[in-house]
């Protein structure tokens, strides 16, 4: 297993960053902060930092597929069409209206182009909420009895969906048919014990390896199609949440951390929490895939 190291992008001290995406058509980077109720943007080199102040918590967000800039937005009540330009906003669904204890968690767009997100309970951790895959015509329930949705993703050709509930350190695959979005019987990916924290949000490369930030692991790790961990990269942050692949070239690993929780001793021990991380894999010949993006109708916003 090789270990690289990540260096500091930009240093936004966020509560909780997450949700990081490299969107092409604008040549920047996007993530949001959560509890912050921001949405954040640079460029490639972490330069022109631009937020814009959000009505609530945005968990993650998928840019839609007709260049308009527009995104389909998880927000802690629901999903909304978005424009993180201008901050207008519209609502398409309201999640889980009969638990007023969860709020929706991590989520990306699938190969067929639907916005897959989950849950989380934020009062007990138990597991009531679900993962719903939105296709802009409804919604479909693909998983139960979830604690915190994490490291959703799937496999360059559409066929697994891979998914965390990070309570139980788990990482599972599932079978997925491509078209429909139906999942099959999950298996164990991944098992992390107590010392390697545990599974926080992911992103797949062009090879199938499946990238994994570890909150309060301090790192990310690349797992190889078969489970095999792969190449680490370490963080000077423990509570590291989210990661995608960017760049002009898709060969930089980008990496979000958070301050949330942390004591006065532990902010500083580690003074870098919260920002934004990078770490250059052009040398180790990885590339990512293009982010994928929602291709369901999403109504006008005035």
């Amino acid at each position: 297993m090789r270990t690289l190291e990540a260096r500091l992008l930009v240093p936004t001290g966020a509560v909780l960053a997450e949700g990081i995406q490299w969107n092409p058509d604008d040549g920047r980077l996007w993530w949001t902060d959560i509890h912050a109720r921001l949405v954040l943007s640079c460029d490639a080199d972490g330069r022109d930092l631009r937020s814009l102040a959000l009505p609530e918590r945005l968990t993650a967000f998928a840019f839609a597929a007709d260049g308009s800039g527009r995104t389909i937005g998880a927000f802690a009540s629901g999903l909304f069409v978005y424009d993180p330009r201008t901050g207008a906003r519209a609502r398409l669904t309201t999640f889980e209206p009969d638990l007023p204890q969860t709020r929706m968690n991590d989520g990306r767009c699938d190969p067929d182009g639907a916005f897959v997100v989950g849950g989380m309970d934020e009062v007990d951790l138990a597991p009531v909420s679900r993962v719903i895959r939105f296709d802009g015509a409804g919604e479909t329930t693909l998983v139960s009895g979830i604690s915190i949705t994490n490291a959703v993703g799937f496999s360059p050709d559409g066929t697994a969906m891979y998914l965390a509930d990070s309570p139980t350190r788990t990482i599972w695959r599932f079978p997925r048919e491509p078209g429909t979005g139906a999942l099959g019987e999950r298996s164990v990916f991944v098992r992390l014990d107590e010392s390697e924290g545990v599974p926080d949000g992911a992103c797949v490369d062009a090879e199938g390896g499946l990238w994994n930030a570890r909150f309060d692991g301090g790192c990310v790790q690349r797992y190889r199609p078969d489970g095999t961990p792969d190449i680490r990269v370490t963080v000077p942050a423990r509570q590291v949440t989210c990661c995608c692949l960017g760049g002009p070239n898709l060969d930089r690993l980008y990496v979000t951390t958070a301050r949330e929780s942390l004591s006065p001793a532990d902010y500083a021990n580690q003074p870098l929490a919260g920002g934004i991380f990078v770490c250059d894999l052009a040398g180790e010949g990885i590339r990512g895939l293009p982010e994928r993006r929602f291709a369901g109708p999403l109504p006008a916003l005035g």
